[in-house]
């Protein structure tokens, strides 16, 4: 019989070649593991980084500035100034340019009033001789249409789209006329005291669709508004003059009403604010009571400020003691109250300060209140990010584009600051 030689070994069935394939397995596995651990790591001190310069960029405040460019100009004694998408707005009885923050035009218009008021929204900016009888509406690229008017204009208001509400003085009588932005008329409103009451503040929603109206009227002897809203878009047509809504408030004087946007509209009363919301009928929503005497009111996108005199309205940091509170700096000291309210009336910021101011308002994010040559910049978590003096008197102040940039406006000259 013949005999097979055995030429080599061959190990029992996974006793070398399947346990070196799970040697190979484990060491890729624990290789790709290391891999992933490092850049979850990695991925985890990145994070840790940019978390600790956002705390630090958030919380930290600057003692200084530079200027970055410098452009001079010449205004007259009544020139005023507004932010415009970017640009600046200069007007004065002599007519209006918009202007880029290195002074050059990008459009102007000449005119001739004695008393101009101004009214922005968006892209749109309307303009009005108070007690004349011209009003000129633009947009970005200049002059839209020119509007006059057979009545003096008391107040004016115009939406994102052009659409413009003026307020006409007739005596014995009051007009409301809505224009497109052609200046052509598209609506128009008999005011009597013995029908629908004095108005005393108009505002136009953003979309150019509704039309908020405070009336000043007498209720069993006293003192009373009524608030009321038009909508001119296909929902008004369903009722009698197109009023959707309307509320009379007694014992209490509403001398301004304000779109914040489409659908949320602000009253302030002698006893605080009011805010109303509806696409398209309009409907109170919130309240916020005051009891301090009001110095001042401004808008901002989405909020309101105002601002007392000695605090009698609860603090944010008290509403807040339990989570901790805000980073507010000005604590206990400060003669003026400011507090901030978004458009559902919550308390959004809340600062003491002491600061003589001429003008407050929201700019890029930002709580500014500057007086003749003072300033004070807050961020809405309520840190003062720059307290400090130009040492000049200054017409205007407001966020430009770059990090910690401002434009500040002076008589003869504008100037692009970096805080530092």
């Amino acid at each position: 019989m013949a005999t097979i030689m055995q030429l080599y070994k061959t190990p029992p069935h996974g006793e070398h070649g399947d346990g070196g394939m799970d040697d190979y397995k484990k060491k890729l596995f624990h290789h790709r593991a290391g891999r992933g651990i490092r850049f979850l790591v990695c991925v985890v001190v990145v994070l840790v980084v940019l978390l600790g310069l956002w705390l630090w960029s958030r919380n930290r405040t600057y003692t200084g500035y530079e200027v970055v460019s410098s452009t001079e100009h010449s205004s007259t004694v009544n020139t005023q100034y507004a932010e415009y998408g970017g640009y600046l707005l200069r007007y004065s009885r002599d007519g209006i340019s918009c202007v880029d923050s290195r002074e050059e035009a990008v459009w102007s218009q000449t005119y001739n009033m004695q008393y101009p008021i101004l009214d922005i929204c968006g892209s749109s900016a309307a303009v009005a001789d108070r007690q004349g009888n011209e009003a000129y509406i633009f947009g970005e690229d200049g002059l839209k249409s020119q509007i006059t008017t057979r009545l003096p204009i008391q107040q004016i208001s115009v939406s994102s789209q052009g659409v413009t509400a003026l307020l006409l003085d007739g005596g014995s009588l009051s007009w409301i006329y809505l224009y497109d932005r052609e200046g052509n008329v598209l609506a128009e409103s008999r005011c009597s005291l013995d029908e629908t009451g004095q108005p005393l503040s108009i505002s136009i929603s953003q979309d150019g669709t509704k039309l908020a109206v405070s009336y000043l009227q007498v209720h069993n002897g006293a003192a009373a508004s009524c608030i009321v809203f038009y909508n001119f878009g296909s929902v008004g047509n369903n009722f009698v003059d197109k009023i959707v809504s309307s509320k009379i408030y007694e014992g209490t004087v509403i001398p301004r009403v304000e779109y914040l946007s489409g659908t949320v509209c602000a009253a302030m009363s002698s006893h605080g604010l009011i805010y109303y919301e509806g696409a398209e009928i309009p409907e109170e929503t919130a309240s916020v009571e005051i009891q301090a005497e009001i110095l001042s009111v401004f808008f901002g996108d989405s909020c309101v400020g105002i601002i007392t005199e000695e605090e009698q309205l609860p603090s944010l940091e008290e509403s807040e003691a339990d989570a901790g509170g805000t980073d507010g700096t000005d604590g206990e000291g400060g003669r003026f109250q400011v507090n901030l309210y978004s458009t559902e009336g919550k308390p959004l910021l809340s600062e003491r300060t002491s600061l003589e101011y001429t003008q407050a308002k929201i700019s890029g994010g930002m709580l500014i209140l500057f007086g003749e040559e003072d300033c004070e910049i807050y961020s809405m978590q309520g840190v003062l990010k720059y307290a400090g003096s130009f040492g000049t008197g200054m017409a205007d102040l407001y966020k430009a584009k770059g990090f910690q940039r401002y434009t500040a406006v002076f008589s003869d000259r504008t100037d692009t600051i970096k805080l530092r």
